[in-house]
């Protein structure tokens, strides 16, 4: 599978009980959302393994998932610890003015007066607002992304993502 081709949905923590079930985290969002793939892959030790979704179950943030040739303890504690992808044609349609976290990952992030303070490395979930990973030279920003108060514009085409400093973050503003 081509690294173009593929979106990660999640993350296996560890194995739960004793018939090969998984305890999944998902990126998805709604968490329901997860749901509506019925074959993954898990990519482990950056190989790709598909596999088909037997069962699942939610509560909270939280997945236990059963996956078609995963029937004990043993098999699931080698899943631990690796994402869970799926292949970027099967992702549900967006609209034209929205996108996947994936599709921006990479983006320069400046401010509206052309600052540049780095590249966006990654997401983190804190419960309530989603914060971006800014990578800069010598140095890692976590800035909350919050549309119209932090996050002035996405430009897709031109790969920038436009903040609205904030006169806290200082004189080059973060």
């Amino acid at each position: 599978m081509n690294d173009q081709q593929k979106v990660v949905i999640g993350y296996v923590l560890s194995p739960h009980g004793i018939k090969g079930w998984l305890k999944v985290i998902s990126y998805t969002d709604p968490i329901a959302n997860f749901f509506s793939y019925k074959k993954i892959f898990i990519n482990k030790d950056n190989e790709y393994y598909p596999y088909a979704i037997d069962d699942s179950t939610a509560s909270g943030k939280t997945i236990r998932l059963k996956l078609s040739g995963i029937d004990d303890r043993n098999q699931s504690e080698k899943l631990a610890k690796c994402e869970i992808v799926v292949n970027r044609k099967d992702l549900p349609e967006i609209s034209s003015e929205s996108y996947y976290w994936a599709d921006i990952i990479g983006f320069d992030v400046k401010s509206k007066d052309n600052i540049n303070y780095g590249i966006l490395d990654s997401f983190m979930e804190t419960g309530s607002n989603d914060v971006m990973v800014v990578i800069g030279n010598s140095y890692r920003k976590l800035i909350p992304f919050i549309n119209n108060e932090v996050v002035k514009s996405v430009d897709i085409e031109n790969k920038v993502i436009i903040l609205r400093p904030s006169p806290k973050w200082g004189k080059h503003a973060i």
